[in-house]
């Protein structure tokens, strides 16, 4: 049965068959055989085998290209040609042949060439690849090849290849020699994956330990023995020097060095300006008079620097609410740090001074001992910021002054009222690098207007705390748990997962991205004089913040369903982020079960698959060698079940999780007192009186601010090739189905319920949204990339 995402290229072939039989008619002769072939614009197999057996047409499609279809350029690749061989090393071997066209090198595309080889090679069920250049210089650039379809007796036969080949010159080269990472040539089997232990074909096992080998030899783990606790990542520190296929795709490679670019841009004429300001007599940084001035830059930056408008619209919307309680208590809910919030049963000890709550925040004849103990009390901490002490070491280069960036810890204590809303109740601060006592703060009563000390006070503990909990997601959220703890999965993989894997190809279409985009960050952004440590209170002492979050780290953290019952938020209303991630997390585990059950069909099996057991040994034994208890993760994969649970972590944290913490940052920072990426005075003392002005001098400086804007602009695009869950035409944006190497008809389909299912998903989440002011949309199908790309 024809494999249906392919069908519609090949209509009219009934004619093409009839041509082809009247060919096999004349082949007696070897003029008649060369004319057939060269009539299919192919080029001449060897005659003496055409000669000794009868032929059969195999029209081959040829898939290559890697970039979005919107591209307005096509390049061609015409440095040579490939070359094939059917069932190589078996006694259905087909003679080798080439083939030279202008293949697609940068546009997805394809290419359709027909062949006439031996009769005895029968059903394609192998099929070798290599690729040939036919110029003396050595070629810099490898061609991608995505698959191979071959049609023969009106059957489609998928070979998946997903990699690179580097183009070899016979008379310059060893066919043998690997060339930046690529393999010599690649052997592909038709239909679904293969575990080791079933591969009796010698050529196909051969290639299989020789792609391991391959991979191990340009994919290694760094030493990893510095004094802090890390996940362990790839010892490659350069991006040009990763092997082909751990590099994007080049329109993404131009985009990052584009956004690069403009960040390296914006901070130098920051620092130009400062320095022509300081030679001029400034001898101050320029703070904001008043919070429209914020919203004045961030309109002059939008236009000046040509943002998108729907995602400006999105900022502007947080403008309109950012200062009331409903609005902060909601971005913790559905913002881009959303599975911080925890149930408390009692206070903690730093909060035993805190003084009697007054009144009016919880309701007259309500306790708060009562509240704690009915499970009606939740918390948002920032205490693994102890660790760090102030920064603003690069400060004089960013603004031209010594300006300090305060850390401080934050907590906020919530209220799941009985009008069943939930509302803050009370903050705690303590700049403990000061050597102050903390403070406690409470809301307003309704009655008090904005100018008064009451609401000022209120309003200021809520942006400080914002500010520590800014630092928590930028390094903690989002760089360590939603990168580095991803890094090693994919590292692991790559090592131990053969291509022809059946969980290769599960798992890869949600790796593939993390280990480049991660050698890109600590390039740039978070080594000590990077973009983080200029622009972050914390910035400068990451690694210190990712080794205490690390000790604490579990397997279990990774598993939506666990975690939502280990911080006890299951009715917490409104809660749009932890509704929406079960939604995906029953989704993937589905999807999951459904392919797992196609290639495992008992438990013994996966105990058995020994390449399985050596990735989930990798990723406890070398990703998380340093975490107290290797952090839990599971020393062996025993059952289906978990197998099935693995696998649906994998995907769900490499995808889903990165959504959830990345991709909203522009809404939430770009208003900088909404989220601001430093506050620039200590808290202030329980007893001062708090004015606009003690306020507007406690936040970032305007050369502060300008950076906050672009830095979070670049992070939340999408890639120019990005690829989601849910594509659209409209859009031209592509999804699962374009990206998979699963090519078994069954396979498919687990795919096709996968996209049906997450289209009703859409569905339910835009009819949810229709009643919010500000809608949760960033995990919505259509808008989940697959990988880590940013």
């Amino acid at each position: 049965m024809p494999i249906k995402p392919l069908y519609h290229y090949y209509s009219g072939m009934k004619e093409r068959h009839e041509r082809a039989k009247s060919a096999r008619a004349q082949v007696a002769v070897t003029e008649a055989a060369e004319a057939a072939v060269a009539k299919e614009k192919s080029v001449v197999v060897n005659a003496k085998s055409i000669l000794a057996s009868k032929v059969t047409p195999y029209v081959l499609i040829i898939h290559t290209g890697t970039n979005n279809p919107a591209l307005d350029k096509i390049e061609k690749w015409e440095d040579g040609r490939m070359s094939f061989i059917l069932n190589p090393q078996t006694p259905k071997a087909s003679p080798l042949f080439h083939v030279k066209e202008l293949f697609s090198a940068n546009r997805e595309s394809h290419i359709r060439v027909s062949k006439f080889l031996p009769e005895y090679v029968g059903v394609p069920d192998q099929l070798k690849i290599s690729v040939e250049s036919n110029k003396l210089e050595i070629i810099k650039e490898a061609l991608y090849i995505r698959e191979i379809t071959i049609l023969y007796k009106h059957k489609f036969y998928r070979f998946p290849v997903n990699d690179y080949l580097f183009p070899h010159n016979p008379l310059l080269m060893d066919p043998q020699d690997v060339y930046d990472g690529c393999p010599p040539y690649v052997i592909s089997k038709c239909g679904k994956g293969t575990f080791l232990a079933k591969e009796t074909d010698p050529a196909v096992l051969a290639a299989r330990l020789k792609e391991l080998e391959l991979r191990r030899k340009h994919l290694d783990w760094a030493p990893n023995n510095g004094p802090h606790v890390i996940p362990g990542y790839t010892k490659q520190t350069v991006y040009d020097k990763l092997p082909r296929f751990l590099k994007f795709k080049n329109a993404r490679q131009k985009a990052f060095q584009l956004h690069l670019k403009r960040g390296h841009n914006m901070m130098k004429r920051t620092v130009i300006e400062n320095k022509i300001s300081v030679v001029f007599g400034k001898d101050t940084p320029e703070h904001f008079k008043n919070f429209k001035e914020f919203e004045t830059l961030f309109v002059e930056q939008a236009e000046d620097h040509e943002y998108d408008l729907g995602m400006v619209d999105d900022v502007l919307s947080v403008m309109k609410y950012w200062k009331t309680d409903e609005e902060f208590t909601r971005q913790e809910l559905a913002g881009i740090n959303p599975a911080r919030i925890y149930k408390i049963t009692s206070m903690p000890d730093t909060w035993k001074d805190m003084p009697e709550m007054p009144e009016h925040v919880l309701g007259q004849g309500v306790s708060l001992q009562e509240e704690l103990e009915a499970g009606r009390i939740y918390m948002i901490d920032t205490n693994m910021l102890e660790v760090v002490g102030d920064g603003g070491i690069l400060m004089p280069i960013l603004t031209g002054f010594a300006l300090p960036m305060i850390v401080s810890l934050g907590d906020c204590v919530y209220y799941h009222d009985r009008t069943d809303k939930m509302r803050p109740i009370a903050i705690r601060l303590e700049y403990k690098n000061g050597g102050e006592a903390p403070t406690f703060w409470f809301p307003p009563k309704v009655s008090d207007p904005e100018t008064s000390h009451e609401y000022l006070s209120w309003l200021q503990a809520k942006l400080y705390f914002r500010s520590s909990n800014m630092q928590i997601h930028a390094i903690l959220t989002h760089f360590v748990r939603a990168h580095a703890v991803v890094e090693v999965f994919a590292i692991a993989m790559y090592r131990c997962l053969p291509k022809q894997h059946p969980l290769h190809k599960l798992i890869q279409p949600h790796l593939m991205g993390v280990i480049p985009i991660n050698v890109q960050g600590r390039e740039f952004l978070t080594k000590s004089t990077g973009v983080m440590a200029a622009l972050m209170a914390s910035g400068d002492k990451l690694w210190h913040l990712a080794d205490v979050f690390m000790k604490q780290f579990r397997y279990e953290h990774l598993l939506h369903p666990a975690d939502i019952k280990r911080r006890g938020v299951e009715d917490i209303p409104g809660y749009h982020y932890r509704d929406d991630a079960m939604l995906w997390w029953n989704n993937l585990k589905q999807y999951c079960q459904e392919f797992i059950s196609l290639h495992y069909t008992e438990d013994e099996h996966v105990r058995a698959d020994s390449e399985l057991q050596n990735m989930v040994d990798e990723i406890r034994n070398q990703g998380y060698k340093n975490l107290p208890d290797q952090g839990g993760f599971p020393a062996s994969i025993e059952t289906i079940d978990q197998l099935i649970e693995y696998t649906t972590a994998l995907i769900w944290n490499g995808s889903v999780w990165h959504t959830a913490v990345n991709f909203g940052q522009f809404n939430y920072l770009a208003f900088v007192p909404n989220a601001p990426c430093a506050m620039t005075k200590p808290p202030p003392a329980q007893d001062e009186e708090i004015t606009m002005d003690r306020i507007l001098l406690s936040l970032p400086v305007k050369e502060m601010a300008r950076v906050q804007i672009d830095i979070s602009y670049s992070l939340s695009l999408f890639s120019p090739v990005e690829k989601f869950y849910l594509g659209s035409v409209r859009e031209q944006k592509e999804d699962l189905r374009t990206e998979t190497m699963m090519v078994d008809e069954e396979e498919v389909e687990c795919i096709e319920r996968l996209v049906a299912r997450l289209t009703a998903m859409q569905k339910h989440i835009e009819q949810r949204n229709e009643g919010l002011a500000i809608p949760y949309i960033i995990i919505r199908p259509d808008l989940t990339p697959l990988t880590v790309q940013t």
